[in-house]
């Protein structure tokens, strides 16, 4: 077996059991349940955007340390970080440890950088789309196993919400155990990169058998960080100056805002929408299953219909989807919205993804790029929940349907970009045939 084959095999089970977490589905229902008794208010303003803010400032941080330090120890981080989540979660009792599994959570997700771009340092260019694909799809197994699993035992009553967490907690050491088998990766994207100098340096240092002096090892130190972070600002100036790349990069940052914002409160709106019709049995886990089947298969098709994008139509599909799913006060109703919104959110963020990774030349900035972007769509939600949230303090449903209009707020915006791009495309081939 080829070697980044089993790196990639190793990576990718990894990936599943990190994602094999049947208690969030249910997290708001255990929450606000009889094991902690919070209020879906205090959920929604005290807790819940703790973890909006720490992963906004930890993304960050992550993403400054994680070529840095080469992968590996982050990614163990990352496994050490969702068993504290949940040990935290299982063993505690007040609201202010709820408010520390929050921070926890935060860095929980800003490691998952170090996940997704641990490959792009440890196999060559020509095998990014194939890794790619396959770390997403465990990531994608692990979610829909979650869903299924979480459903069913809280469905036949051979688990309770509480419960599920001792399965989540499971497999976040399961997962740590098996990320300490990664290969360690020598070189980084930015940071420790391979050149022909760094080689002979790892030859002379091989036969010789000693170790740099101090001095010149800090001032290698020094250069590295030097030149990594004018690589850093110069890919990310030579990316962001084309045009394309900024449209799809907002894009791409808007919409994963708008999503993560929906996705974070949406079991409080469920539970107030169950507790109004009378709604007797949660399906959670079941929509949350679904959505991962019809999110991968909107992803699929973004990659095989990117020539036809259409970004405008989609997000105000996602915009009636939301409104639809908050008026009509069935449970339903509001599970399907949700669906229909995530699935086109998995559509538009690869059709994003791909348009943006067609536009860069060098392919070490791909990673670069898209943390960029996520970091600036961790921003906009931040904000977004400090005035919905916290500063207007909104009613749930009302937070819904700003969201919605937010999404048609989006869909013109961009078919407004889309027809004044047409008409100078237009304007500057009738120059061209006039005086050509």
């Amino acid at each position: 077996m080829e070697d980044w084959i089993k790196v990639t095999l190793i990576l990718c089970l990894f990936g599943t059991l990190r994602e094999i977490r049947p208690s969030e589905p249910f997290v708001t229902e255990f929450l606000s349940g009889k094991w902690r008794n919070i209020t879906e208010e205090q959920l929604n303003q005290d807790v819940y955007p703790v973890g909006t803010y720490s992963y906004l400032g930890l993304l960050v941080l992550v993403f400054l340390i994680t070529d840095f330090l080469r992968f590996k120890p982050v990614i163990i981080l990352s496994g050490l970080s969702g068993i504290s989540v949940y040990a935290v979660l299982l063993w505690t009792a007040s609201i202010e440890w709820v408010q520390v599994s929050q921070f926890l959570y935060g860095l929980y997700m800003a490691t998952e950088v170090a996940y997704l771009t641990y490959i792009y340092a440890k196999v060559d260019p020509d095998k990014y789309p194939r890794v790619s694909s396959y770390t997403r799809i465990a990531a994608l197994t692990g979610r829909f196993l979650s869903g299924v699993s979480s459903q069913l035992l809280t469905h036949f009553h051979v688990m309770n919400y509480q419960d599920l967490n001792y399965i989540t907690l499971a497999a976040q050491v399961l997962a740590t155990f098996w990320a300490f088998w990664l290969p360690p990766v020598p070189y980084g994207i930015y940071f420790h990169r391979r050149t022909r100098s760094s080689l002979q340096l790892d030859i002379a240092h091989t036969d010789k058998q000693t170790p740099p002096s101090t001095p010149s090892h800090k001032r290698s130190i020094r250069k590295g960080v030097t030149d990594a972070a004018f690589l850093i600002t110069r890919h990310a100036r030579s990316a962001y100056t084309r045009p394309k790349v900024l449209a799809w990069s907002a894009l791409y940052a808007v919409v994963l805002a708008l999503f993560v914002l929906a996705q974070t409160n949406m079991q409080i709106l469920w539970k107030q929408v169950q507790e109004e019709s009378d709604a007797a049995v949660a399906y959670n886990g079941a929509v949350e299953a679904i959505l991962t089947l019809l999110g991968a298969f909107g992803a699929f098709l973004a990659s095989y219909w990117s020539r036809a994008a259409l970004p405008a139509p989609t997000a105000a599909v996602q915009g009636v989807a939301m409104f639809v799913g908050t008026y009509i006060t069935n449970i339903f109703a509001s599970y399907f919205g949700y669906i229909v919104m995530g699935m086109l959110f998995h559509y538009i963020i690869t059709l994003a993804s791909a348009k943006i990774a067609s536009q860069l030349s060098d392919e070490s900035c791909f990673g670069l790029i898209f943390g960029i972007n996520t970091l600036m769509g961790t921003a906009l939600q931040s904000v977004l929940t400090l005035v919905l949230i916290q500063s207007l303090k909104l009613p749930i449903t009302s937070q819904y349907f700003i969201i919605s209009g937010l999404f048609l707020l989006l869909a013109s915006a961009w078919m407004l970009g889309w027809m004044l791009h047409s008409y100078r495309k237009n304007k500057s081939i009738n120059i061209t045939n006039q005086y050509g």
